[in-house]
């Protein structure tokens, strides 16, 4: 019997769209309860990475959104494991909101027109209208509960957010943030900001899902290839985990959920092994989950059979 077939195959969750080593996990894993996802800046512009684990009943997202438009879009597809909040998550103290011309740029931030300009993208600055608000902290707000991982893209006020999350963050095992290495608004904090203050909390960064580059402004560009000339990192979505030095201070639960959502989320897989090597030593899963995991990795990520099979 192979090592996936030996494992325990029961499961309420629907695995069918997921791919065959997420499915495999899940079904092996015995989790207690489902992954908590807290997403600050939940527009629906694109789809979060989560997206499929969700779709698959495999976790829970809180989401904030203070968008009038965004918000009612999300409430209006949203699961039975979904919540969506009105509110503009930072400092706790009021603020403004900007609406831009563009989705996706909206921000407490103002816009830095000069750097903007330098990417040859004016057209990003263009604010429709400001709204006065009151920014809430995740920590002051009611009935929110830990969570696993967060995940923010809220163009500026990333630090703002970590600031009023200290409780909450205490016990998250993942963020997930958008950083900037040029900056689009004034007095955002950049990556180095973004770092100082995750790791001052106990988080060491552990990848970049991906980074966004830019071409800089030139008559010439017209004769050359646009595309292998982006030369300007602009900015991209950094992968922060709890710092896992000291393994005594991560209990099996949490385990099981960092390796869901490295598995799920942000595709870590040395790390999913890492995290169920481990709870085989505490005797908290099924002895035969890690080869079947690797077993149901794609084909690519395996070395070729030397016997040619």
């Amino acid at each position: 019997m192979s090592a996936e077939a030996a494992l325990d195959a029961d499961t309420a969750l629907d695995v069918s769209a997921l791919p065959r080593h997420v499915a495999v996990l899940l079904r092996g894993i015995g989790a207690a309860r489902l992954s908590r996802i807290v997403d600050v800046g939940a527009n629906p512009f694109n789809d979060p990475p989560y997206l499929a684990l969700l779709k698959a009943g495999g976790c829970e997202v809180t989401g904030f959104e203070p968008q009038e438009d965004a918000l009612e879009r999300l409430n209006a597809s949203k699961g039975p494991h979904e919540t969506y909040l009105p509110h503009a998550v930072g400092d706790g103290g009021e603020g403004t909101l900007r609406v831009f011309k563009l989705a996706g740029f909206t921000s407490l931030y103002p816009p830095d027109q000069a750097a903007m300009a330098f990417l040859g993208k004016p057209r990003w600055g263009r604010v429709e209208r400001e709204v006065p608000l009151t920014t809430v902290t995740l920590d002051a707000c009611p009935g929110l509960g830990p969570f696993a991982l967060l995940k923010l893209d809220i163009q500026g006020g990333e630090c703002d957010v970590f600031r009023g999350a200290r409780r909450l963050l205490a016990e998250a095992l993942v963020v997930i943030s958008e950083v900037r290495f040029y900056p689009l608004y004034e007095d955002e904090p950049m990556l180095g900001g973004v770092d100082c203050e995750l790791r001052d909390q106990g988080f060491q960064l552990h990848k970049f899902m991906f980074t966004e580059s830019r071409a800089l402004g030139s008559p010439q560009m017209e004769r050359l290839r646009f595309r292998q000339l982006q030369d300007q990192l602009v900015d991209g979505d950094a992968v922060y985990l709890r710092d896992m030095r000291d393994m005594t201070q991560i209990s099996d639960e949490q385990l099981k959920h960092l390796a869901i959502l490295a598995a799920a989320v942000f595709a870590s897989h040395s790390l999913v092994l890492f995290c169920l090597d481990h709870l085989i030593k505490r005797g908290a899963i099924p002895a035969a989950l890690p080869e079947a995991y690797a077993d149901a990795l794609p084909k690519r990520l395996h070395k070729p059979d030397p016997a040619g099979g």
